[in-house]
């Protein structure tokens, strides 16, 4: 049997100890196969960006167990993890410094990215090698969205955490950036979370949908029940 690249097992997730511990997830399972991609979907609050955090070890979960590439996560450490499962937030961060800056950020320990590698890692995400000495405080906000996708991609991860990717962009920006991701996808194999509750990045990244609602998890959502959840958000 092939390992899943990711797999949620009945986790919970809460944040605070004993009385005061409030609920956040409870009872998530679900797997995304290798080069496979999934959509969390579900409205603010309901805890999309913790499920991306527990995949990329920066919550642990208070029950239940999630894996890696066929190994608990617990068994990775968690900065060779979060290279190789990359985070890419909700607001497009960029650092102080020019894109190559930028794209070169990574532990002391890893070595540095060749400049071939940083123009390649640009060029995946339809920017032109040029971008390298711009400074990055002067992109649009489209193109900060593209840098935090190939400084994702430069220390070449296996999959994707993509949390409200489009929440900040313009409808045709949006369009861009979801034709990028299912290219990038299907170039470079990767696996691909995204949590939104956009209804255009949910139709066109075609994949199966996790409905979160109120902290639970439905992994058997029909295309017509995810059309009456958009037309009814």
């Amino acid at each position: 049997m092939t390992a899943l690249a990711l797999e949620c097992r009945d986790v919970a997730v809460g944040y605070g100890s004993g009385r005061a511990a409030s609920p956040v997830l409870a009872g998530v399972s679900f797997g995304v196969s290798r080069g496979g991609r999934l959509v969390v979907l579900g409205r603010s609050g309901s805890g999309k960006s913790t499920l991306l955090r527990l995949l990329n070890r920066l919550v642990e979960p208070v029950a239940g167990a999630v894996w890696v590439e066929g190994r608990p996560i617990v068994d990775h450490e968690p900065l060779a993890l979060r290279r190789r499962v990359s985070l890419v937030g909700q607001a497009p961060i960029v650092f102080e410094g020019t894109v190559r800056d930028n794209l070169a950020t990574r532990p002391r320990h890893v070595e540095a990215p060749s400049e071939d590698k940083l123009a390649r890692s640009l060029e995946d995400v339809g920017l032109s090698p040029d971008f390298l000495d711009r400074v990055a405080d002067s992109l649009s906000v489209g193109e900060r969205q593209r840098l935090c996708l190939a400084r994702a991609l430069v220390s070449d991860p296996s999959a994707l955490l993509l949390d409200e990717p489009t929440s900040a962009l313009d409808p045709k920006s949006l369009g861009v950036v979801a034709d990028l991701v299912l290219s990038l996808a299907e170039r470079r194999g990767l696996s691909v979370v995204a949590a939104t509750h956009q209804p255009e990045l949910v139709r066109r990244l075609g994949a199966p949908v996790l409905l979160l609602e109120n902290g639970a998890a439905n992994a058997s959502v029909s295309a017509e029940d995810v059309e009456r959840y958009l037309d009814g958000r």
